[in-house]
């Protein structure tokens, strides 16, 4: 993904499109567009503005 060796932690979220309007709002940006992950649900990578990097996994509706 072209980052620095790091841990990625997953933050879950309801709604995975509406987190990352919310970070563009507020500064960040999409590091890793969102992804079906297998069936289980959708993820992406985010940065926020001092560049800290994590992602958002929607987990699929049961």
């Amino acid at each position: 993904m072209g980052l620095p060796a790091q841990w990625l932690i997953y933050i879950t979220v309801s709604d995975l499109d509406a987190s990352i309007a919310r970070c563009s709002e507020l500064g960040g940006k999409v590091v890793v567009p969102a992804k079906g992950y297998g069936g289980q649900g959708r993820y992406c990578v985010i940065e926020d503005p001092a560049r800290a990097v994590v992602a958002l996994f929607e987990p699929a509706s049961a």
